[in-house]
This record gives structure tokens, sequence and C-alpha cells, in this order.
């Protein structure tokens, strides 16, 4: 158990050092620390260090640390759920913001189906109650909110009354998803229903907190009993991606990776694992035809050449050519055909970017790791899709 709380606790803090009083507050919340609890956390970090050795975890993608005043979970971001959850979730809350319900429902879709069920669940049923699990949870709440909020708009609210309806049976006193709620089944036919919704938010408020629902929740409750207008959905606009292509997750990471490239003004590379044709045709097709259409981006296709030599030259060009204003996606194939330079040229592009919004896309038959030893110690900031 003290393995898996230690693991739990330094996961939801990857990449930032937690304290040895924090960890040590996390697995004896009560104050009832023994007085080997020092001896025991020191122990539970050595076995996991042992874990991870085990494991054959590469130290690229997680290595624990000590760093004063206590330890650190190194990992690359992207390959924590819980990272690409959150990375997701904020393009999807961006696209809203911008009046893309359609894009936003297809991202907020894919971060919420990285969920498996409540953070820490087995913890939680060995009676751990961390505020941090507690924060995960309601992040996971406003992301379906969200999501719901998006497919409101976009016309779809058949579609999200039984999501809704799972969200607030969950948490009854929870204003906002309520009035999605009602909306959604407002605008299904089902009236009534909606006005219960309203009663039991109601009753749920006075009970728990002595409080009636806010502004919003009454207007609209007063509007349902109106029947106003102003509440059926308004004619929906063409899908506002542009193509109207199916939903797919990898599409979706690969869009949130370079909202963060943009963002972080930081280089990264995506490697597009797998067969190359089917999945990896499909993915790139998608991506370049809608970066096509966003004059704000260069794409550029490179060469890669039986040794590397002209992927390198042509690495090197693209950089010359690239301003931290505009974001660059070069794009090149097969590289399982190219020799073991690969690493070496990809990296050094990636170490001497600087601040330059730069994402580097590859595909091949197998993981670098695989084709290259030693991918993950070469290039940094890198990003492995099995397709």
């Amino acid at each position: 158990m003290n393995q898996r709380a230690v693991l739990a606790f330094l996961l939801l803090h990857a990449n930032q050092v937690v304290a040895t009083s924090d960890l040590m507050q996390a697995l004896w919340p009560d104050g009832d620390a023994p007085p080997t609890a020092r001896k025991v956390l020191l122990n539970t970090i050595s076995a996991l260090r042992g874990v991870l050795a085990r494991g054959a975890v590469p130290t690229h993608v997680a290595t624990l640390v000590s760093q004063a005043p206590g330890y650190m979970l190194r990992m690359a971001p992207e390959t924590l759920d819980l990272a690409r959850f959150r990375l997701l979730a904020d393009q999807g809350r961006g696209a809203l913001a911008a009046g893309q319900p359609e894009s936003a429902a297809r991202v907020l879709r894919a971060a919420l189906g990285l969920w498996r069920g409540p953070a820490g669940q087995e913890l939680a049923e060995s009676g751990v109650d961390w505020p941090q699990l507690a924060a995960v949870d309601a992040a996971r709440t406003t992301a379906l909110e969200d999501y719901g909020d998006a497919e409101l708009r976009s016309g779809r609210h058949h579609e999200v009354i039984g999501t809704l309806e799972a969200a607030t049976a969950a948490e009854p006193s929870r204003e906002r998803s309520c009035q999605l709620l009602m909306l959604a089944l407002y605008r299904a036919g089902h009236q009534a229903e909606a006005l219960r919704v309203y009663e039991r938010l109601r009753q749920h408020l006075s009970q728990d907190f002595s409080l009636q629902p806010g502004r919003e929740v009454r207007q609209l409750h007063q509007s349902i009993i109106d029947q106003d207008p102003s509440l059926l959905p308004a004619e929906q606009p063409e899908d506002d991606t542009g193509c109207g292509s199916q939903a797919d997750p990898e599409l979706d990471l690969m869009f949130a990776l370079l909202s963060l490239v943009k963002r972080q003004q930081r280089p990264h590379v995506v490697t597009l694992a797998g067969d190359t044709g089917g999945g990896q045709g499909w993915l790139l097709s998608e991506l370049t035809s809608r970066l096509h259409q966003d004059r704000l981006v260069t794409v550029w296709h490179l060469r890669s050449g039986p040794d590397g030599t002209a992927l390198g030259d042509d690495l090197r060009a693209a950089l010359r050519r690239a301003t931290p204003h505009r974001p660059l996606v070069v794009v090149a194939e097969n590289l399982h055909l190219v020799g073991g330079a690969v690493p070496e040229c990809v990296g050094e592009v990636i170490r001497t970017a600087g601040r330059v919004p730069l994402l580097v896309v590859l595909t091949a038959r197998a993981a670098p790791e695989v084709l290259w030893p030693g991918w993950n110690a070469a290039v940094p900031w890198s990003t492995t899709i099995v397709v």
C-alpha cells in the first residue's frame, strides 16, 4: 500500500519536488506516523526505484530522483494520462471560448475518454482522502460540463442527456451540470423533466447548504416555464473543423501537442509508429489537410535519404526559416528506412531550436527507441503515438 500511495502522490506532482514531510503527511494524514516513519519512506522510495529498474523504464520516460527537500518523479509529460487529459481539456476549453463547439466537443470527448474511473480509486477504497485527488476529479467534472456545453451548442441535445444525468446523479448540488441538463431536456421536448431537475437542485442546495440556486439557473427555470423561443437551438453551421472528418483521439493529441508548442514556444517531436499504411496515412492526411487551411502554420515535407544526411540538411534548412511568431510543422515519413543517424539529426535540431514553435512529425514501422536505442536520451520532448 505504501508504494502505491507514494507513487500516486508523486504522479500527482510529476516534475515537481515533493517535500519529505508532504510525503509523510500523505502516508499518515492523521498525524499518527510511527517512530520509524522516515525509514519506512526511504525503504518505499528504494523499492519504487527497483520497480522502475526491473521494468526497464527509460530514464527519459520516468526517473525518481532525490532533490532537497524531498523527491521528484521526472516524467515525459505526454506519457502520463493526467497530463494528456489536461492538455486536451485546455484545448477543448479554448475552442469552446473561441466559438468552435464542434472542435471543442471532439477534443473534450478524447480527454474524457482517458478516464477509467475516479482518480486514485484503489487508494480511495483504502481510506485515502487527499485534496489533490478531489481536485483532479473536479477537473474531470469541469471538462465533462464543457463537453456538455459544446454538444448543446452543436445541436446534439439528445446525445448528451445521458451523460449529464449521470453527472447530476453523482453531484446533485452542482449547478452548472443541472443547468445544462435542464436545457438538454427542454430542447428534447421534456419540459416537465427539466423542471423536476430544477426542483431537485433547489432541494439539495437548501438542505445541504441553506442556499437557493444561482441567478442563471433561476432565469433558465423561468424561461422553461415561459417556453421562451430563445432556448431552442440555433440553426447549426457546418462543422467548424472545416473538413467534417471523423473524431480520432490520436489526431486530437497531435493538435493538442501543436497547441503546447505554440503556447510554450518549445519544439516537440511526434513519432507515428506502426503500419505505414492505413492509420498513419489517414492521420498525416488529416493533419496536413487541416494545417494547410490554417495560414498561420507552415508545413514542410522533408526528405530522408538512406543515411539520414538529407534529413539533417532539410531539418536545419527548415529551422533557419522558422520564426518565433509562426508555428512550423515538418513531416518526414518512413524513418525506419534511414540509418542510425536519425536520433542525432533530430536531437541536434530540437536542442538548438530555442524558442521556435516547431513540431516535427515522423513516421516509422516501430517506436523510435526500438529502431534506434538511445533515442530517448538523444531527443528531448518526444512523444510516440502507436497507430
